[in-house]
């Protein structure tokens, strides 16, 4: 029995039963362990809050589990070497020393998937000493906390009593953090605000935490030991540390989350504090500002500890796959913002071999279409409660893990009506196309390290009497071509960022040639730069001048750094080409791209090219429907568009 068929037998047989017949189910699944928990149940049957709350633990503990397993063993190599990384000063999220073991466990080990580890329920292994320790330091921490932060008993249930954050081994922690960590909630004054300033500068400033992108691929949460050595994790594990801390100092902190955006690929999770009068704080871990969504959701949750979150019939898992109906996961979408109820008609009618009473909502994610979340069939049409708008989408059938299309892709415009996308065979148009890939906000932050940087020449390799080329003002966009109109000849010749920013420089280029009449080419010569190339170096210059754009040359900030080139002889200087660090979803010269068009048979290929330049143009395509660029020589993000004005809209 899989994880999801038994959780949702679970529901089945207990969706209408009480508490009692809960905690009944979970003692009979405890094999030896059934003491323990019924110990911790007397322990306090004359405390009638207490017990309340002990009875709570028991009663959504049913699907509550960790990991184990020789493969996630294999894995620990990773906390290793941050625990390593970390002693010798290296604190960057994503050092490529991370890259290279990680590639290397997959490559040697496996990928790390839920499916290849073993799953043990926490309440085979759970003390009624550790059980009774928590309950009893939850309701200190609670009964001491600020005012501002919500007092209601349902809260403090969900978000405060859970000895754990999700799927992590269960470890004693409350204590120590409340000790190490209550004085950051004691001395606030500024109420969320200060709160949250006080942990950033605890956990990202003092303690050296960070974000990490390799570590997405860990799909579990570490424990709480592990977080303590690693010092690192992609947002589900930063989440559950900020998780621990704060309701170990009595704050009511919830985890929510999107399964896949509607206009990117992956996810996200943060973390929400109750305030009092029902509001919300929603926040990212280790950020100090009100969570503001970089990309757009079509569905937001909140994993809960009590499970029967699902409020709706709860269909078949031959028509819902299972991670969409978790008993624990509560739709908390209209928390966010404007939510629609739509209702599409099936125009690709069901045809298989038993009747469907459920489809499935999908948002495209780089290669596949993804189920975000279900509603009921009925009249030929299915209906799906709280969209959120400004979202391509697709109603989809689903059977034995394929997706079926039950209807074309459809936009739920931000006012809340549908609109389809016709195609017209009749008419085509020259697309001249210049991503793969939208550019979000996250490239504009990359941009700006080289904002404000010099391009600079000179006949002495110590830059003595050196001349300015360009001032880079504006904050570059992917690869950016600039002219140089200055008459003198230059041996050395080096880009220089601004002293208090670091460069991000994934490229540059420079071109010349070394008499007037001659062709323009590209430079070639000896690299140099600073600051000097050392094995604590995660970014040297050099990465700015290896033909790669998912590298790049970063200096510290406040300090010296530069990347050159010494030509031999001194050359006219024409042009830099040059690139800031980014996602490198732009034409890249060399590389071939498949341009493909949505019918309702599917992606058909208008055709293959190489590019040329750094755009690439597709003749004769037909218009209005849903376009998607292929990079066949290298990358993974890809994103459907709509062609408008001679413009890629981004879905």
């Amino acid at each position: 029995m899989t994880k999801y068929t038994w959780l949702l037998f679970f529901c089945f047989s207990f969706l209408s039963c009480g508490q009692p017949l809960h905690i009944e189910y979970v003692l009979e699944h405890a094999g030896e362990n059934r003491m323990e928990l019924e110990s911790f149940l007397s322990y306090y049957s004359k405390d009638k809050q207490k017990k309340q709350a002990a009875e709570f633990l028991l009663s959504g503990m049913a699907n509550k589990h960790y990991y184990v397993g020789s493969l996630l063993d294999k894995y620990d190599e990773v906390f290793q070497l941050c625990d390593s990384l970390n002693k010798r000063g290296i604190i960057e999220g994503d050092p490529p020393m991370l890259s290279q073991i990680w590639d290397s466990l997959e490559y040697h080990c496996g990928k790390l998937a839920e499916s290849n580890m073993e799953r043990k329920l926490d309440s085979r292994i759970l003390s009624a000493n550790f059980l009774i320790e928590n309950v009893e330091q939850a309701f200190q921490a609670w009964e001491s906390a600020p005012s501002y932060v919500s007092k209601e008993l349902d809260d403090f249930y969900e978000f405060v009593l859970p000895y754990k954050a999700n799927n992590e081994i269960p470890e004693i922690y409350r204590e120590k953090y409340f000790k190490e960590f209550a004085h950051l909630r004691d001395t606030v004054k500024s109420g969320v605000k200060g709160l949250l300033l006080g942990f950033n500068k605890e956990f990202f400033y003092n303690r050296s935490y960070r974000n990490s992108n390799t570590l997405w691929n860990y799909p579990i949460t570490f424990p709480v030991s592990k977080m303590e050595m690693i010092h690192r994790g992609a947002c589900r594990h930063t989440v559950a540390l900020y998780t621990w801390v704060m309701r170990a100092c009595g704050l009511p902190v919830a985890i929510d989350f999107v399964k896949s955006w509607g206009n990117r690929s992956q996810g996200h999770e943060w973390n929400v504090l109750m305030l009092d009068s029902g509001r919300i704080f929603p926040f990212d871990a280790f950020g100090i500002d009100r969570l503001e969504f970089a990309y757009k959701p079509a569905k937001i949750f909140r994993k809960m500890y009590s499970l029967n979150n699902i409020t709706e019939e709860i269909p078949s898992l031959k028509d819902v796959p299972g991670w969409l109906l978790s008993p624990d996961e509560l739709d908390v979408t209209t928390q966010y913002g404007d939510t629609y109820d739509i209702s599409v008609k099936c125009t690709h009618p069901w045809s298989g071999d038993y009747s469907k009473k459920h489809g499935i909502i999908c948002v495209f994610d780089n290669k596949e279409w993804k189920p975000v979340y279900w509603g009921k069939i009925k009249n030929n049409k299915i209906t799906f409660l709280r969209m959120m708008g400004d979202v391509c989408y697709m109603a989809a059938y689903y059977d034995r893990g394929r997706i079926i299309p039950a209807t074309s892709p459809f936009i739920l415009q931000k006012n809340g009506s549908v609109k389809y996308l016709s195609i017209d065979k009749l008419h085509s148009e020259d697309m001249v196309l210049k991503r793969k890939y939208p550019r979000f906000k996250r490239m504009e932050m990359f941009a700006m390290a080289i904002r404000r940087g010099v391009v600079e020449g000179a006949n002495d390799k110590y830059f003595n009497g050196k001349s300015l080329l360009f001032d880079i003002m504006k904050e570059p966009v992917d690869v950016v071509d600039s002219s140089v109109n200055v008459s003198q000849k230059f041996r050395y010749v080096r880009v220089r960022p601004a002293l208090y920013r670091t460069g991000g420089l994934a490229e540059v280029q420079f071109f010349g040639k070394k008499h007037l009449n001659d062709p323009e080419q590209q430079l070639s010569g000896q690299i140099f730069g600073l600051p000097s190339i050392s094995s604590d170096i995660t970014h040297p210059y050099t990465h700015a001048m290896d033909n790669d754009y998912e590298t790049y040359f970063d200096k510290p900030k406040n300090e010296e750094g530069y990347i050159g080139l010494d030509l031999g002889t001194p050359h006219y200087i024409t042009r830099v080409r040059y690139c800031p660090r980014s996602d490198s979803n732009f034409i890249v010269e060399g590389h071939k791209y498949e341009l493909c068009y949505w019918t309702d048979e599917g992606w058909i290929s208008v055709g293959k090219k190489v590019a040329t330049d750094l755009t690439i143009t597709f003749d004769t395509v037909p218009q209005n429907t849903f376009y998607i660029l292929h990079n066949l020589t290298r990358g993974k993000e890809e994103r459907i568009f709509t062609y408008e004005n001679g413009e890629q809209i981004w879905w």
